[in-house]
């Protein structure tokens, strides 16, 4: 559940709810929506927009059904690069690394679980605290073999705590560990069950990395709350 609140600094101020109750501190996919219902609803009086995250300011340019983000620049100095680790008996290699929220990118050649097998496995890894003291969210990408610019991803959420169809900042974190560990270069359309994200990176400095996410925003539905439903 997003939320979009008065900022005194920026366009407004988005908040992230996980299905958990806690409170992330960014979404790339829900920036994207947020964005979109912002210019919509006349909170944002552009399309070209800057709102807050826990996570960092966002930069968005809504274009029809379809949001461009210029994510915070991303610190690759204290990134962990290709580590080896394992748990229950599923050993990999992880790239380590924050988009707004900690991701551990793990490449394989091809698919080892089913969506739902990954489940299981993302959990474990998610709650590996001696890696990862904050949790992470953790993302399993098989680079297309025909293609050097695609990505397939599936992501397993914290907070969510399950699989999900789609993660914008899962979807920049694989683009960066790629172009890190030199599978992809800095333009990368990554494929998710949901949807297709299209990434692109740009270095400012030797350390930083300035994503930009691309993708869609669709507009499906209205409700109203009555004030009595929250009492």
């Amino acid at each position: 559940m997003l939320a979009a609140e008065p900022s005194e600094v920026a366009d407004f101020k988005m908040r992230l709810f996980n299905r958990d109750g806690s409170e992330g501190e960014m979404c790339g996919n829900g920036a994207r929506c947020i964005a979109r219902f912002a210019f919509e609803k006349g909170i944002a009086r552009s399309k070209d927009m800057t709102f807050e995250t826990l996570g960092g300011n966002v930069h968005a340019v809504v274009c029809g059904e379809r949001v461009t983000l210029d994510l915070a620049p991303v610190s690759v100095s204290d990134a962990v690069v290709d580590a080896h680790a394992a748990v229950d008996g599923f050993e990999f290699n992880y790239t380590f690394l924050t988009v707004g929220v900690p991701h551990a990118v793990i490449f394989e050649r091809e698919r080892s679980h089913s969506f739902e097998g990954y489940a299981s496995v993302g959990r474990a890894i998610r709650s590996r605290l001696d890696l990862f003291p904050e949790g992470t969210n953790v993302n399993f990408a098989v680079p297309s073999l025909e293609r050097t610019s695609v990505l397939d991803v599936m992501t397993y959420e914290r907070g969510v705590e399950d699989m999900t169809l789609s993660c914008g900042t899962g979807s920049t974190a694989s683009a960066i560990a790629g172009l890190l560990l030199g599978i992809t270069g800095e333009r990368v359309e990554v494929i998710n069950p949901g949807g297709v994200n299209r990434v692109s990176l740009e270095f400012s400095g030797s350390d930083l990395i300035s994503p930009k996410l691309e993708g869609g925003a669709l507009m499906i539905a209205e409700i109203t709350i009555l004030p009595e439903a929250l009492r």
